[in-house]
């Protein structure tokens, strides 16, 4: 056996004998990328005089990467506008930026982190993005010092993480048949992550506590609401 074989066989060997997954999405859960994605909404809109309004972005902007909410927000407003594609890259550079410059960690994350893989739980951050730019994220916010493991599709599609999603992901990983706990906050995500048969914490932000978390085993203000330890408890089914 080659020695990248041996590295191979005792990843998945590590991966067969996780007890426990933790899933949390990455820019929307581990950063504000929420509010930076409304942000670079509401500029670019602004250039096709399109107030984009929290309401509007409740409406249009909970979306995985700006070009499906910019479609959507064009749709919206009845307009013929073409240059979609266009403010798209505008959207997308100005949230790179944010993730290379302005974002921070959550800050009741790493304690949760540090909880959770001392229970053996894998912990895992998911995101729509493509693999550079959300390693380079992960660096940016520490969370690869912390043996956090990350799952990067690419996906525009405006609904992540879907159903489909996480069965892809989980099978791909040979951990479908490993309990899942799921950070979320969107009631998109945690549909997803419930039909998938994980159980979920909800965490809605300033953009989506309006939502419907129907069927999450929790749902916090804020993380850091209660003591790691404690929600473990409550979440794992080990």
């Amino acid at each position: 056996m080659s020695k990248a074989e041996a590295v191979e066989t005792k990843e998945t060997a590590e991966k067969s004998t996780a007890r426990e997954v933790l899933f949390f999405e990455l820019e929307t859960f581990a950063a504000s990328g929420r509010e930076a994605m409304f942000d670079a909404l509401k500029k670019v809109m602004k250039s096709k005089e399109l107030d984009v309004t929290q309401a509007l972005f409740a409406k249009c902007g909970l979306t995985s990467r700006p070009a499906a909410a910019i479609q959507a927000m064009i749709d919206d407003s009845g307009r013929n506008l073409t240059t979609g594609d266009q403010l798209a890259d505008q959207a997308e550079t100005a949230l790179k930026k944010f993730f290379a410059d302005g974002a921070e960690l959550n800050a009741a994350l790493p304690a949760l982190i540090k909880a959770a893989q001392a229970q053996g739980i894998e912990v895992v951050a998911l995101s729509p993005w493509g693999e550079e730019q959300a390693a380079a994220l992960m660096k940016k916010l520490g969370l690869d010092e912390l043996g956090v493991e990350l799952v990067a599709l690419d996906c525009k599609e405006a609904v992540f993480p879907r159903a489909d999603h996480w069965l892809r992901l989980l099978k791909q990983r040979e951990q479908d048949t490993i309990p899942v706990i799921a950070l979320v906050s969107s009631a998109a995500a945690c549909r997803g992550a419930l039909t998938a048969g994980a159980t979920c914490v909800a965490v809605p932000d300033q953009y989506t506590s309006f939502e419907d978390f129907s069927g999450a085993k929790l749902i916090l203000d804020s993380l850091g609401e209660m003591k790691p330890a404690e929600l473990l408890d409550l979440v794992s089914r080990h």
